[in-house]
């Protein structure tokens, strides 16, 4: 299975794969010490927020957060993953509901079920709420929602990567 680095759990061993950022992320990973197929182990002392620290051959690498999420590894070990851990332009598909109650069937009745392929669209400024695209319409669900929904990735997006025009081109 591939996942971002940073969706990955301490201690897990991963094989980095690819890379969704540009040239500059390219330069960062190179700087650091690590290239593509490098078989690199997650530090167990992993801080909710900042850095994630990595081994590769016996030596300590700090990677920060945002870097982290640009580099896509792959693993013999399913991890959990939930709809708030993608970001802007990944496609994924829904492999469980975890939510009770009104918002579940509200969810279920907005075609969020098992198996449904969606794409997020946008994140707020701020975070929360979440825009998706499933079945040929967007939708807008609250991030403690999107926490409640497993998914399995599909397809990574480029994360900004693409050169973007501006109106002056």
């Amino acid at each position: 299975m591939k996942y971002r680095l940073s969706n990955c759990p301490p201690g897990s061993e991963v094989i980095i794969t690819e890379l969704c950022g540009g040239t500059g992320a390219q330069d960062n990973l190179k700087s650091l010490g690590l290239k593509l197929g490098d078989k690199t182990i997650l530090s167990t002392d992993r801080a909710i927020s900042g850095p994630l620290n990595v081994f590769l051959n016996g030596i300590l690498i700090s990677i920060g957060k945002e870097l982290s999420s640009k580099i896509i590894v792959e693993s013999n070990e399913e991890f959990p993953l939930t709809l708030a851990q993608t970001k802007a332009g990944d496609e994924s598909e829904v492999t469980k509901i975890n939510s009770n109650g009104d918002i579940r069937f509200r969810l279920l009745d907005m075609g969020l079920v098992r198996g449904v392929k969606i794409k997020t669209v946008r994140f707020a400024p701020l975070g929360d709420p979440i825009s998706i695209e499933l079945n040929g319409f967007n939708l807008s669900l609250r991030l403690n929602e999107a926490e409640s929904i497993d998914v399995k990735m599909i397809n990574f997006g480029s994360n900004g990567a693409e050169k973007k025009r501006g109106w002056w081109r």
